[in-house]
């Protein structure tokens, strides 16, 4: 082959590699956004799920403290304490 056109050829096969290689570039930095945004998204679900637990915990808390707060209130209005302890609405 003449020079010119190995020149030509070798050229055009450069570029191209150099093309697939920033091809391969971004696709890497596409995976590693993926990746991290992955990342992100299993961070938020967890931490849902922690905060719903907290949260339950925080109602049964409350809960408890309430029932005990009825009940020592039936307890100060005369009901005896194994009657208010069940819990009986008396008014």
């Amino acid at each position: 082959m003449p020079p010119v056109i190995q020149d030509v050829e070798l050229r055009m096969m450069y570029g191209e590699v150099g093309r697939l290689a920033d091809e391969a570039y971004r696709l890497s930095l596409r995976q590693a956004e993926n990746a991290a945004l992955l990342a992100v998204a299993a961070q938020y679900a967890w931490l849902q799920l922690c905060l719903d637990g907290y949260r339950a915990a925080g109602a049964a808390v409350g809960a408890e403290l309430e029932q005990q707060a009825r009940t020592r209130r039936l307890i100060q209005r005369g009901v005896s304490p194994r009657i208010a302890a069940q819990e009986l609405h008396i008014v």
